[in-house]
Protein backbone atom coordinates (compact mmCIF):
# COMPACT_ATOMS: atom_id res chain seq x y z
CA UNK A 1 0.00 0.00 0.00
CA UNK A 2 2.74 2.34 1.09
CA UNK A 3 4.55 1.74 -2.88
CA UNK A 4 1.38 2.35 -4.19
CA UNK A 5 0.36 5.81 -2.56
CA UNK A 6 4.46 6.71 -3.39
CA UNK A 7 3.78 6.34 -7.07
CA UNK A 8 0.46 7.56 -6.97
CA UNK A 9 2.00 10.88 -5.49
CA UNK A 10 4.83 10.77 -7.71
CA UNK A 11 2.69 10.38 -10.98
CA UNK A 12 0.63 13.06 -9.60
CA UNK A 13 3.92 15.65 -9.45
CA UNK A 14 5.52 14.72 -12.19
CA UNK A 15 1.47 15.47 -14.31
CA UNK A 16 1.08 18.74 -12.26
CA UNK A 17 4.89 19.54 -12.91
CA UNK A 18 4.17 19.00 -16.71
CA UNK A 19 1.11 20.65 -17.26
CA UNK A 20 2.40 23.92 -15.26
CA UNK A 21 5.68 23.46 -18.12
CA UNK A 22 3.08 22.86 -20.87
CA UNK A 23 1.26 26.73 -20.31
CA UNK A 24 4.33 28.71 -18.39
CA UNK A 25 7.34 27.56 -19.77
CA UNK A 26 7.84 31.00 -21.94
CA UNK A 27 5.66 32.94 -20.10
CA UNK A 28 7.67 36.02 -18.98
CA UNK A 29 10.92 34.80 -20.80
CA UNK A 30 12.89 37.08 -22.42
CA UNK A 31 15.88 36.96 -24.44
CA UNK A 32 17.82 39.08 -26.25
CA UNK A 33 21.16 39.22 -28.22
CA UNK A 34 22.63 41.97 -29.33
CA UNK A 35 26.32 43.31 -30.71
CA UNK A 36 28.49 45.28 -27.86
CA UNK A 37 29.08 48.09 -30.78
CA UNK A 38 27.12 49.21 -34.01
CA UNK A 39 30.71 49.71 -35.99
CA UNK A 40 33.31 48.17 -36.06
CA UNK A 41 36.81 48.03 -38.51
CA UNK A 42 37.86 45.00 -39.62
CA UNK A 43 40.73 42.99 -37.43
CA UNK A 44 38.48 45.07 -34.13
CA UNK A 45 37.78 42.94 -31.29
CA UNK A 46 33.63 43.26 -30.43
CA UNK A 47 30.73 40.88 -28.39
CA UNK A 48 27.75 39.69 -28.99
CA UNK A 49 25.56 39.62 -25.83
CA UNK A 50 22.89 37.46 -24.60
CA UNK A 51 20.52 37.66 -21.87
CA UNK A 52 17.82 35.47 -20.81
CA UNK A 53 15.41 37.26 -18.44
CA UNK A 54 13.39 34.52 -16.82
CA UNK A 55 10.67 36.80 -14.57
CA UNK A 56 8.60 34.66 -13.40
CA UNK A 57 8.76 32.01 -10.30
CA UNK A 58 9.40 29.11 -12.37
CA UNK A 59 12.73 27.74 -13.07
CA UNK A 60 13.74 26.77 -16.53
CA UNK A 61 16.51 24.14 -15.42
CA UNK A 62 17.72 23.58 -18.75
CA UNK A 63 17.09 26.14 -22.24
CA UNK A 64 19.13 26.08 -25.02
CA UNK A 65 19.83 29.20 -27.04
CA UNK A 66 20.30 28.83 -31.06
CA UNK A 67 20.89 31.51 -33.29
CA UNK A 68 22.92 31.84 -36.07
CA UNK A 69 25.69 34.83 -37.22
CA UNK A 70 28.78 34.93 -39.68
CA UNK A 71 31.43 33.11 -40.42
CA UNK A 72 33.37 35.91 -40.29
CA UNK A 73 33.33 36.41 -36.72
CA UNK A 74 36.61 34.52 -34.95
CA UNK A 75 34.91 33.57 -31.83
CA UNK A 76 37.43 32.86 -28.39
CA UNK A 77 34.75 30.01 -27.69
CA UNK A 78 33.87 28.25 -30.11
CA UNK A 79 32.98 25.13 -28.35
CA UNK A 80 29.18 25.17 -28.77
CA UNK A 81 29.10 26.19 -32.46
CA UNK A 82 29.08 24.69 -35.88
CA UNK A 83 30.64 26.22 -38.82
CA UNK A 84 28.77 26.14 -42.83
CA UNK A 85 27.74 29.14 -44.84
CA UNK A 86 27.04 30.47 -41.02
CA UNK A 87 28.30 30.15 -37.35
CA UNK A 88 25.64 28.14 -35.80
CA UNK A 89 25.65 28.66 -31.87
CA UNK A 90 23.84 26.31 -29.23
CA UNK A 91 24.50 27.87 -25.69
CA UNK A 92 22.88 26.35 -23.07
CA UNK A 93 22.00 28.11 -19.56
CA UNK A 94 20.15 26.89 -16.41
CA UNK A 95 18.12 30.35 -15.09
CA UNK A 96 15.93 30.30 -12.08
CA UNK A 97 12.96 32.26 -10.86
CA UNK A 98 12.97 35.59 -11.19
CA UNK A 99 16.72 36.01 -12.67
CA UNK A 100 18.54 37.32 -15.29
CA UNK A 101 21.79 35.67 -16.78
CA UNK A 102 24.00 37.32 -19.06
CA UNK A 103 26.64 35.72 -21.17
CA UNK A 104 29.39 37.68 -23.48
CA UNK A 105 30.53 36.35 -26.81
CA UNK A 106 33.85 38.00 -27.64
CA UNK A 107 34.85 37.68 -31.45
CA UNK A 108 37.55 39.34 -33.82
CA UNK A 109 35.63 40.97 -37.21
CA UNK A 110 37.29 39.28 -39.94
CA UNK A 111 35.88 40.81 -42.82
CA UNK A 112 33.93 44.00 -43.74
CA UNK A 113 30.24 43.52 -44.20
CA UNK A 114 26.28 44.25 -43.01
CA UNK A 115 25.99 41.63 -39.96
CA UNK A 116 22.72 40.53 -38.53
CA UNK A 117 21.03 37.93 -35.37
CA UNK A 118 17.67 38.09 -36.69
CA UNK A 119 16.01 34.66 -34.87
CA UNK A 120 16.43 32.74 -31.55
CA UNK A 121 15.52 29.16 -31.30
CA UNK A 122 14.89 28.40 -27.86
CA UNK A 123 14.26 24.61 -26.72
CA UNK A 124 13.59 24.13 -22.53
CA UNK A 125 13.05 21.03 -20.77
CA UNK A 126 10.86 20.74 -17.60
CA UNK A 127 11.59 20.14 -14.07
CA UNK A 128 12.37 16.20 -14.03
CA UNK A 129 13.95 16.23 -17.86
CA UNK A 130 11.62 14.12 -19.63
CA UNK A 131 9.61 16.88 -21.96
CA UNK A 132 10.87 19.32 -24.65
CA UNK A 133 9.57 22.57 -25.34
CA UNK A 134 10.43 24.63 -28.46
CA UNK A 135 9.69 27.89 -30.05
CA UNK A 136 11.02 30.80 -32.35
CA UNK A 137 11.21 34.53 -31.04
CA UNK A 138 11.97 37.22 -33.17
CA UNK A 139 15.05 39.05 -32.58
CA UNK A 140 17.01 41.64 -34.54
CA UNK A 141 20.54 42.91 -33.69
CA UNK A 142 22.68 44.62 -36.69
CA UNK A 143 26.56 45.76 -37.28
CA UNK A 144 28.59 47.29 -40.18
CA UNK A 145 32.14 45.82 -40.28
CA UNK A 146 33.52 48.84 -42.33
CA UNK A 147 36.12 48.01 -44.75
CA UNK A 148 39.99 48.16 -44.23
CA UNK A 149 42.10 51.27 -45.12
CA UNK A 150 45.03 51.15 -47.32
CA UNK A 151 48.44 52.80 -46.32
CA UNK A 152 51.88 52.99 -48.26
CA UNK A 153 52.81 50.94 -51.12
CA UNK A 154 51.08 50.71 -54.26
CA UNK A 155 48.21 53.44 -52.44
CA UNK A 156 51.12 56.63 -52.02
CA UNK A 157 52.61 55.83 -55.52
CA UNK A 158 48.94 56.09 -57.56
CA UNK A 159 47.59 58.64 -55.08
CA UNK A 160 50.30 60.93 -55.07
CA UNK A 161 49.93 61.54 -58.88
CA UNK A 162 46.88 61.73 -59.16
CA UNK A 163 46.16 64.05 -55.98
CA UNK A 164 48.89 66.37 -57.42
CA UNK A 165 46.78 66.59 -60.50
CA UNK A 166 43.65 67.12 -58.61
CA UNK A 167 44.69 70.02 -56.20
CA UNK A 168 46.62 71.45 -59.54
CA UNK A 169 42.94 71.94 -60.99
CA UNK A 170 41.38 72.66 -57.83
CA UNK A 171 43.63 75.63 -57.33
CA UNK A 172 42.21 77.18 -60.46
CA UNK A 173 39.11 77.51 -59.35
CA UNK A 174 40.09 79.55 -56.26
CA UNK A 175 38.50 83.31 -56.47
CA UNK A 176 40.95 86.14 -55.22
CA UNK A 177 38.30 88.48 -54.62
CA UNK A 178 36.13 86.65 -52.28
CA UNK A 179 38.77 86.42 -48.97
CA UNK A 180 36.97 83.73 -46.52
CA UNK A 181 40.07 84.54 -43.94
CA UNK A 182 43.33 83.32 -42.44
CA UNK A 183 44.13 79.44 -41.09
CA UNK A 184 47.49 77.71 -40.26
CA UNK A 185 49.96 77.10 -42.91
CA UNK A 186 50.25 73.45 -44.47
CA UNK A 187 53.10 71.39 -46.85
CA UNK A 188 50.10 71.76 -49.40
CA UNK A 189 49.89 75.66 -49.68
CA UNK A 190 51.76 77.68 -52.22
CA UNK A 191 54.17 79.78 -50.56
CA UNK A 192 52.34 82.77 -52.44
CA UNK A 193 49.89 82.05 -50.13
CA UNK A 194 51.38 83.38 -46.81
CA UNK A 195 49.54 86.24 -44.96
CA UNK A 196 53.13 87.70 -43.63
CA UNK A 197 51.41 89.83 -41.30
CA UNK A 198 49.66 87.60 -39.49
CA UNK A 199 52.41 85.35 -39.51
CA UNK A 200 54.76 88.27 -37.69
CA UNK A 201 51.54 88.92 -34.83
CA UNK A 202 51.54 84.99 -34.18
CA UNK A 203 54.45 83.87 -34.57
CA UNK A 204 53.36 80.77 -36.75
CA UNK A 205 53.31 80.14 -40.88
CA UNK A 206 49.49 81.79 -41.74
CA UNK A 207 48.45 81.62 -45.30
CA UNK A 208 44.84 83.42 -46.69
CA UNK A 209 42.00 81.35 -47.48
CA UNK A 210 39.72 81.89 -50.42
CA UNK A 211 36.61 81.22 -51.56
CA UNK A 212 35.89 79.17 -54.66
CA UNK A 213 33.92 80.66 -57.95
CA UNK A 214 33.54 76.64 -58.70
CA UNK A 215 33.77 73.58 -56.29
CA UNK A 216 35.52 71.05 -57.30
CA UNK A 217 34.03 67.77 -56.69
CA UNK A 218 35.03 64.31 -56.81
CA UNK A 219 33.04 61.32 -58.60
CA UNK A 220 33.98 57.45 -57.52
CA UNK A 221 32.96 54.28 -59.44
CA UNK A 222 33.02 51.20 -58.57
CA UNK A 223 33.26 48.13 -60.72
CA UNK A 224 32.38 45.08 -58.81
CA UNK A 225 32.26 42.84 -62.09
CA UNK A 226 35.74 41.38 -62.27
CA UNK A 227 35.70 39.07 -65.39
CA UNK A 228 37.80 36.55 -63.16
CA UNK A 229 36.74 32.95 -63.17
CA UNK A 230 38.24 32.13 -60.08
CA UNK A 231 38.95 34.28 -56.58
CA UNK A 232 37.12 37.06 -57.99
CA UNK A 233 36.60 37.81 -54.52
CA UNK A 234 39.61 38.99 -53.22
CA UNK A 235 39.88 41.59 -56.08
CA UNK A 236 36.63 42.74 -55.24
CA UNK A 237 37.49 43.59 -51.87
CA UNK A 238 40.34 44.99 -52.65
CA UNK A 239 38.31 47.37 -54.99
CA UNK A 240 35.85 48.40 -52.46
CA UNK A 241 38.75 49.03 -49.55
CA UNK A 242 40.38 51.38 -52.61
CA UNK A 243 37.06 53.27 -52.74
CA UNK A 244 36.94 53.69 -48.50
CA UNK A 245 40.45 55.05 -48.75
CA UNK A 246 40.40 57.53 -51.64
CA UNK A 247 37.18 58.76 -49.93
CA UNK A 248 38.53 59.19 -46.91
CA UNK A 249 41.95 61.37 -48.32
CA UNK A 250 39.25 63.18 -50.30
CA UNK A 251 37.53 64.90 -47.69
CA UNK A 252 40.26 65.06 -45.47
CA UNK A 253 41.33 67.49 -48.28
CA UNK A 254 38.10 69.40 -48.60
CA UNK A 255 36.92 67.80 -51.41
CA UNK A 256 33.08 66.49 -51.88
CA UNK A 257 33.06 62.97 -53.02
CA UNK A 258 30.00 60.86 -53.90
CA UNK A 259 30.24 57.03 -54.90
CA UNK A 260 28.49 55.11 -57.69
CA UNK A 261 28.72 52.09 -59.31
CA UNK A 262 27.39 48.64 -59.67
CA UNK A 263 27.84 47.20 -56.49
CA UNK A 264 24.54 46.01 -55.13
CA UNK A 265 23.19 46.50 -51.60
CA UNK A 266 22.58 43.16 -49.42
CA UNK A 267 19.60 45.46 -48.26
CA UNK A 268 17.44 46.26 -50.37
CA UNK A 269 19.03 45.38 -53.72
CA UNK A 270 19.35 47.84 -55.16
CA UNK A 271 22.58 49.67 -56.27
CA UNK A 272 24.52 51.08 -53.60
CA UNK A 273 25.30 54.79 -54.40
CA UNK A 274 25.88 57.96 -52.09
CA UNK A 275 25.58 61.60 -53.15
CA UNK A 276 27.92 64.34 -52.60
CA UNK A 277 29.05 65.57 -48.95
CA UNK A 278 32.05 67.23 -48.00
CA UNK A 279 31.76 66.83 -43.93
CA UNK A 280 34.52 64.10 -42.85
CA UNK A 281 31.37 62.39 -41.30
CA UNK A 282 30.10 61.65 -45.01
CA UNK A 283 32.85 58.96 -44.72
CA UNK A 284 30.57 56.85 -42.36
CA UNK A 285 27.77 56.84 -44.97
CA UNK A 286 30.11 55.98 -47.53
CA UNK A 287 31.79 53.11 -45.09
CA UNK A 288 28.32 52.23 -44.30
CA UNK A 289 27.25 52.24 -48.44
CA UNK A 290 30.28 50.22 -48.85
CA UNK A 291 29.96 47.77 -45.58
CA UNK A 292 26.13 46.33 -47.46
CA UNK A 293 27.83 45.57 -51.04
CA UNK A 294 27.26 41.74 -52.19
CA UNK A 295 29.87 40.42 -53.86
CA UNK A 296 28.26 40.78 -57.10
CA UNK A 297 28.05 43.31 -60.17
CA UNK A 298 26.92 43.45 -63.94
CA UNK A 299 29.70 45.42 -66.56
CA UNK A 300 26.23 46.78 -68.27
CA UNK A 301 25.01 48.51 -65.34
CA UNK A 302 28.46 49.73 -64.25
CA UNK A 303 29.04 51.65 -67.85
CA UNK A 304 25.14 53.08 -67.27
CA UNK A 305 26.33 55.12 -64.26
CA UNK A 306 28.85 56.23 -66.03
CA UNK A 307 27.19 57.58 -69.40
CA UNK A 308 24.10 59.07 -66.84
CA UNK A 309 27.05 60.85 -64.58
CA UNK A 310 29.06 62.32 -67.96
CA UNK A 311 25.84 63.38 -70.04
CA UNK A 312 27.01 67.30 -68.57
CA UNK A 313 30.44 67.47 -69.01
CA UNK A 314 32.22 69.55 -66.35
CA UNK A 315 35.82 70.62 -66.06
CA UNK A 316 35.38 71.15 -61.78
CA UNK A 317 34.32 67.19 -61.58
CA UNK A 318 37.10 64.55 -61.33
CA UNK A 319 36.39 61.28 -62.16
CA UNK A 320 38.14 58.81 -60.40
CA UNK A 321 37.16 54.80 -61.21
CA UNK A 322 38.43 51.51 -59.65
CA UNK A 323 37.27 48.62 -62.08
CA UNK A 324 39.92 45.24 -62.43
CA UNK A 325 37.74 44.47 -65.59
CA UNK A 326 38.71 46.61 -68.49
CA UNK A 327 37.14 46.70 -72.01
CA UNK A 328 37.10 48.64 -75.16
CA UNK A 329 33.59 50.02 -74.82
CA UNK A 330 34.62 51.47 -71.28
CA UNK A 331 37.88 53.06 -72.64
CA UNK A 332 35.99 54.70 -75.49
CA UNK A 333 33.87 56.41 -72.80
CA UNK A 334 37.20 57.62 -70.80
CA UNK A 335 38.95 58.50 -73.96
CA UNK A 336 35.82 61.11 -74.76
CA UNK A 337 36.20 62.43 -71.20
CA UNK A 338 40.13 62.70 -71.39
CA UNK A 339 39.78 64.21 -74.70
CA UNK A 340 37.75 67.52 -73.12
CA UNK A 341 40.13 67.94 -70.21
CA UNK A 342 37.77 66.18 -68.07
CA UNK A 343 40.62 64.98 -64.55
CA UNK A 344 39.64 60.87 -65.38
CA UNK A 345 41.72 58.26 -63.39
CA UNK A 346 41.25 54.22 -63.89
CA UNK A 347 42.77 52.24 -60.88
CA UNK A 348 42.88 48.93 -62.26
CA UNK A 349 43.37 46.01 -59.62
CA UNK A 350 44.98 42.87 -61.58
CA UNK A 351 46.97 39.44 -60.48
CA UNK A 352 50.68 39.38 -60.85
CA UNK A 353 50.44 36.18 -62.63
CA UNK A 354 47.76 38.16 -65.11
CA UNK A 355 50.12 40.92 -65.79
CA UNK A 356 48.82 44.66 -66.38
CA UNK A 357 48.96 46.95 -69.59
CA UNK A 358 48.76 50.78 -69.38
CA UNK A 359 46.66 51.49 -71.97
CA UNK A 360 46.21 55.25 -71.63
CA UNK A 361 47.78 57.40 -69.52
CA UNK A 362 45.58 58.11 -66.83
CA UNK A 363 45.20 53.92 -66.03
CA UNK A 364 47.24 52.85 -62.93
CA UNK A 365 47.74 48.98 -62.05
CA UNK A 366 47.37 47.68 -58.53
CA UNK A 367 49.10 44.20 -58.39
CA UNK A 368 47.70 41.85 -56.05
CA UNK A 369 49.76 38.14 -55.33
CA UNK A 370 47.40 35.55 -55.88
CA UNK A 371 48.93 33.10 -53.90
CA UNK A 372 48.60 35.26 -50.87
CA UNK A 373 45.56 34.83 -48.68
Amino acid sequence: MPLVIAIFIATFIYTVQHRIYRNLWDKKLNIDISFKDDCLNVGDKSSLVEVINNDKYLPLPVIHVKFATSRYFKFQDEENAVITDRYHRNDVFSVMGNKKVTRKLDFVATRRGFYTVDGVNIIAKDFFMTKTFAKSIPNYAEMYVLPRKLYGGQYEVICNTMFGEIEARRSLFEDPFFFRGIREYSTRDSMSKINWRATAKTGELMVDQYGRTAEYRVKIFLNMDTNYMVKSEKIQELIIELVSTLSRDFLLRGIPVMVAGNGVDIVNNDVCSVDFGSAINHLMTIDKCLARIKNQGEMERFLSSINESAKSLDDSMAYVLVSAYVNEELLLKLDYLYSKNINVTLIVPYYDIIGFKKLRPYMFGWEVKLDET
